[in-house]
């Protein structure tokens, strides 16, 4: 390695793997560049869970739901499955991350290195120092994302097919990406779009807001629709 590069730390290869891209500015020479590592993390998680509450009700859960009459209770019981996968998953990331460290005897810390965000990542960010905040960001809201994003693909997946309400969450992900909005939840998920980072980036309350009332409103639309839902109809939406 170079003297004159420092050495990535834990944080720093979190951040190259969740950062996704910097606000697109259209531009006769600079074309647009698709975040493939976020995209790919983020739409792996969602496939993986796609059809699982389908089959549940076309397996031994469809039984449970009878003899219970618990529409709620089951309900309730898919969404805390979804969370725990998106969490086991990112444990799976950070523990990667980690062996790697030790293998390339990289530091294990929490510090987060400007050279490496400005150069690896292209930041361009005015920060000479990054705030603790930033830290959280990293550790925390791609998870977020991808949770909230899950129990909205698992929300739509009761009024359309599942495979349908996975094209919309790929809609949403490539939205944010190409559009820099804080109405568009990756836009969040992208920690290089933090204000922390660039001077015009989002903030963490407002990443908190979003994500809250995106888990909160699918988690209730969900029991309300769920209630009612037409079970048998899931057979054929999938």
């Amino acid at each position: 390695m170079d003297e004159s590069t420092p050495a990535g730390t834990f944080i720093d290869y979190l951040f190259s793997m969740f950062a996704g891209i910097k606000e697109y500015v259209p531009s006769m020479t600079d074309e647009f560049l698709i975040p493939v590592k976020w995209l790919l993390l983020h739409l792996f998680i969602l496939y993986s869970t796609l059809y699982y509450p389908s089959r549940d009700l076309s397996s031994l859960g469809i039984n449970i739901l009878i003899r219970t009459k618990g529409r709620i209770i089951w309900w309730i019981s898919k969404c805390l499955w979804n969370i725990c996968y998106v969490l086991v998953v990112y444990l799976l990331i950070f523990i990667s991350v980690i062996i790697f460290c030790l293998i390339m005897k990289e530091p294990i810390s929490l510090n987060i290195n400007p050279m490496f965000v400005n150069d690896l990542l292209e930041a361009e960010s005015p920060y000479d120092t990054f705030s603790n905040q930033l830290v959280y960001i990293i550790l925390l809201f791609p998870m977020f994302l991808s949770i909230s994003l899950n129990l909205l693909q698992m929300t739509l997946s009761l009024l359309i097919k599942p495979l349908y309400s996975f094209g919309v969450m790929a809609v949403i992900l490539l939205s944010s990406a190409y559009l820099f909005t804080p109405y568009l939840a990756g836009n969040y998920g992208m920690p290089i779009r933090s204000n922390h980072v660039v001077e015009n980036g989002f903030t963490f309350s407002g990443g908190i807001l979003l994500f809250l009332i995106l888990i909160v409103g699918s988690f209730m639309i969900g029991c309300f629709y769920f209630r009612r839902y037409d079970i048998l109809d899931m057979e054929e939406n999938k």
